[in-house]
């Protein structure tokens, strides 16, 4: 039988597992943390997004979703210092993405859309921010089956880790460093290959408009039913 253990969030009484993260005993107790990047499904939390910040009592500042739970922790989800790290940590996402909504595909279903209120960040480029240059970066349609957009994505990695706890190896990964780094796809022979199953889970997990489906999707759906 797993082991309960009880704290308080937001002078809230709560229990959870012990060794769960604040942020699923947060959100399992209907208490709204702003997040990105967590699966709950995935064995170890990514942790890139840094939007889940909260504070607790005697460690300060931590990101909900890779701290876990103990017997009498307290946290508050709502001080200065959490709001103000979840704030900075969504204006340097958005610095150099592509903001013209009106036409995006994703238009009113972008998580970014809904994050702007909650975090009280209005949805424009924010110019401090900025450090290089802007341009569009060209479309990567060299897979017959998804289109990167790496002006839209924001590198949360739902992508990568859905793929690996889907096929157990990941045929998305992260390339480059720094402002560098993007979404590599594994090219259409490799898709063959690893026995992609064309659940098109990565596109549906996709916050933002950074994935998309190509038609050649269908083919490797047709393919993959007739065997």
């Amino acid at each position: 039988m797993t082991e309960r253990v009880k704290l308080t969030i937001d002078d809230i009484p709560v229990e959870a597992d012990k060794g769960a993260k604040i942020l699923q005993a947060a959100l399992d107790a209907g208490i709204y943390i702003p997040h990105l990047c967590y699966l709950p499904e995935a064995d170890l939390p990514f942790g890139g997004c840094r939007l889940c910040y909260v504070e607790v009592e005697g460690r300060g500042l931590v990101t909900a979703c890779t701290q876990p739970v103990s017997e009498g922790l307290v946290v508050r989800t709502d001080t200065p210092g959490a709001a103000r790290l979840r704030r900075t940590a969504f204006k340097l996402m958005i610095a150099y993405h592509d903001l013209d909504c009106r036409k995006c595909w994703k238009n009113k279903k972008c998580e970014l859309q809904k994050l702007a209120p909650k975090l009280k960040v209005k949805l424009k480029t924010p110019e401090e921010f900025r450090a290089l240059p802007t341009e569009q970066l060209p479309l990567d349609t060299t897979n017959p089956y998804l289109r990167y957009d790496p002006n839209r994505c924001v590198l949360c990695g739902k992508c990568v880790q859905i793929c690996t706890i889907r096929n157990g190896k990941s045929l998305i990964d992260f390339v480059n460093r720094g402002y560098e780094t993007r979404l590599a796809l594994s090219s259409s022979m490799t898709l063959i290959e690893e026995n992609c199953p064309s659940c098109g889970q990565c596109v549906a997990i996709c916050p933002t408009a950074g994935l998309e489906p190509q038609s050649g999707l269908e083919a490797l759906m047709d393919r993959t039913g007739e065997e």
